[in-house]
């Protein structure tokens, strides 16, 4: 398994700074930890036989438990694909005593098991120092013999300073190796493994609310890398860095810990306000080799103050106070606090239901009547998603459509809805022998999906609908974000008789160039301008919103309509389709039907 030309490449190298070095060992593990090969190359290494560690895990046999969180995190970066080209820990050998290596590790090509195998080579660097000891000794003996002769002298001479050389190379390569182990080599910052260990010496030391573990994340490295080449985004790095290093000064500690990531310690009695003047000072255009480049930012911080927390512990408060500042948008923080841990561990176990949820099929769609005001007849119906979760209770939308969109399962119900409206319709058709709509609100995440479109399509095509036609509902902020790719979407499904609706109309951008842009046909009022409308100028802005859109050829559509003032309201205005709960709350099929031919009755008895 031990790939031999990866070890000879990398010990012949090792052998230009050391000499003729003969020990090391080699690992080859899985990326569960697992040891699958061990091999040791000389002698005084660590004492194992290949039977005492195969098979078992590597941080169990070779690292002391102090060093376990430390090398966790450098397991994952290595599982993950950051490669290490130097790293220097202490392992234990057979006798549990310390010994100093330098690692170099590969991902080896072939899989087993479809897990991948890693291949680390060990160094000793008590070797090192047992060469070292071997030079001086030589030393005393070549100045002993230089008094023999001239040409003797001549020989030690050349020899003297040969092995100095030898030991200027170990000292400069030692200093190297152990500058990489804690600084970030592209702007000489403290790394990762100096924030470890700062956090691990001075939590248990924290007496006050004064001292915050802060991340700070540069947005769209990978665009910018894209966009301009990594060796000009390195250069904006290093400004940034220095940047930081200007605002904050030396009484804040500041390192970097990753591609895009930069930690701070620091000492403030005011956190908020430390972030915000941070954040304003870093929000400038930096002029990198003529181009001019600005960059956006997000900050999660975490106080020190529970000398009984440990660093793990903080890290990870740290990690979801960001995640909810890069959830509110580019340039926000968050600063950690309990019931951010609580929505995370609700977030989580409703993410757990919703995939079994979908196993046992818990997922049903109702559909909510829309009446055209000038027949006063039905003409169509929006399908709405719900839980039935355990097939007993009903869970909220809002309680799972934003967790399902986080963890990427809204396209999957998304095509849920879809599929299930579509086979209702042709149940419908029986009861509404009229054109009606079956409108379905389409997620950011179905809309920017490159397989949107074809699975649209082909479900269409599975069902063969006639007298139904499709509209999908989207909202201001999703069009507008990429109005461009938004067109092109649009036009596309219109060639298969679907129809686009904007949703919401009036809390978002409400851009009168963005209603010109869109091929859509029908705009529909969010429904807190509708229950509002008794207000003058709520009023005046519903009556507005309806004579814009009839100037642009759009259908106009009040959701929300709950009562008979709501109802004569929006119908005085010339709105053309009303939905909402004086109409009828959504309906599950069989409802629904039932509805249909009450609604029928009623209507016939009028005229």
């Amino acid at each position: 398994m031990i790939e031999n030309n990866k070890v000879k490449f990398f010990v012949e190298n090792l052998k230009g700074y050391f000499g003729n070095m003969n020990e090391y060992v080699v690992v080859v593990w899985d990326e569960e930890g697992i040891i699958l090969e061990y091999k040791e190359n000389g002698e005084k290494l660590l004492g194992y036989s290949p039977n005492q560690i195969e098979g078992k895990k590597w941080l169990d046999v070779l690292i002391d438990d102090k060093e376990k969180e430390e090398m966790e995190w450098v397991y994952n970066k290595l599982i993950s694909g950051e490669v290490f080209k130097y790293y220097v820990n202490p392992i234990r050998d057979v006798n549990g005593v310390k010994k100093t290596f330098l690692w170099y590790n590969s991902k080896i090509e072939s899989a087993q098991n479809n897990k991948r195998i890693f291949l680390s080579i060990g160094f000793s660097l008590d070797a090192i120092e047992r060469l070292n000891r071997k030079i001086h000794r030589y030393e005393k003996d070549l100045y002993k013999m230089s008094a023999e002769s001239e040409n003797l002298r001549f020989k030690i001479s050349k020899q003297d300073l040969i092995l100095k050389q030898k030991d200027e190379m170990i000292k400069d390569y030692k200093t190297k190796v152990e500058f990489l182990a804690f600084y970030d080599e592209l702007t000489k910052l403290p790394n990762k493994n100096s924030l470890m260990r700062w956090l691990n010496l001075r939590i248990s030391q924290a007496d006050n609310m004064s001292t915050y573990l802060i991340f700070l994340e540069v947005r769209n490295l990978e665009k910018l890398n894209v966009m301009y080449g990594y060796d000009l985004v390195d250069e904006l790095i290093i400004h940034i860095s220095k940047r930081i290093e200007e605002i904050l000064g030396k009484e804040n500690k500041i390192f970097k810990i990753g591609s895009d990531r930069f930690a701070i310690i620091g000492k403030t009695d005011n956190v908020s306000e430390f972030i915000e003047n941070l954040l304003k000072k870093l929000l400038v255009t930096y002029n990198i080799n003529g181009n001019l480049i600005k960059v956006s930012y997000n900050v999660g911080a975490t106080a020190i103050e529970d000398v009984n927390d440990s660093t793990a512990n903080v890290i990870r408060k740290c990690d979801l106070a960001l995640i909810r500042a890069k959830e509110k948008g580019l340039n926000k923080y968050e600063i950690f606090k309990p019931s951010l841990e609580v929505q995370t561990l609700k977030e989580g176990i409703i993410e757990r239901e919703l995939r079994n949820g979908l196993d046992l099929n818990e997922f049903v769609v109702f559909y909510q009547p829309t009446i055209n005001l000038k027949n006063n007849q039905i003409c169509g119906f929006e399908a709405l998603l719900r839980w039935h979760y355990l097939k007993s209770v009903f869970v909220s939308p809002l309680e799972f459509i934003p967790v399902a969109e986080k963890c990427g399962l809204i396209v999957e119900l998304g095509n849920i809805v879809l599929e299930q409206s579509l086979k209702v319709a042709k149940w419908l058709s029986r009861y509404i022998t009229d054109e009606f709509i079956i409108s379905i609100n389409i997620s950011p995440q179905q809309f920017s999906d490159r397989e949107f479109i074809r699975s649209t399509i082909q479900i269409l095509e599975n069902e063969g609908l006639a007298n139904v036609k499709l509209q999908f509902e989207i909202t201001e902020k999703l069009a507008i974000e990429n109005i461009d790719y938004a067109i092109e979407v649009i036009n596309q499904l219109r060639k298969y008789n679907i129809t686009f609706a904007l949703d919401d109309f009036g809390v978002d951008y409400s851009s009168l160039n963005y209603l010109r842009r869109l091929p859509i046909q029908a705009v529909k009022i969010d429904k807190s301008f509708v229950q509002d409308i008794e207000k003058d100028e709520t009023y005046f802005i519903v009556e507005t919103i309806i004579k814009l859109c009839k100037k642009l050829g759009l259908k106009v559509v009040a959701e929300g309509v709950e009562t008979e003032e709501h109802y004569r309201a929006v119908k005085e205005l010339g709105c053309d389709y009303v939905q909402g709960y004086f109409i009828s709350r959504p309906l599950g099929v069989e409802e629904l039907i039932k509805f249909i031919e009450k609604y029928k009755c009623q209507n016939e008895s009028n005229f």
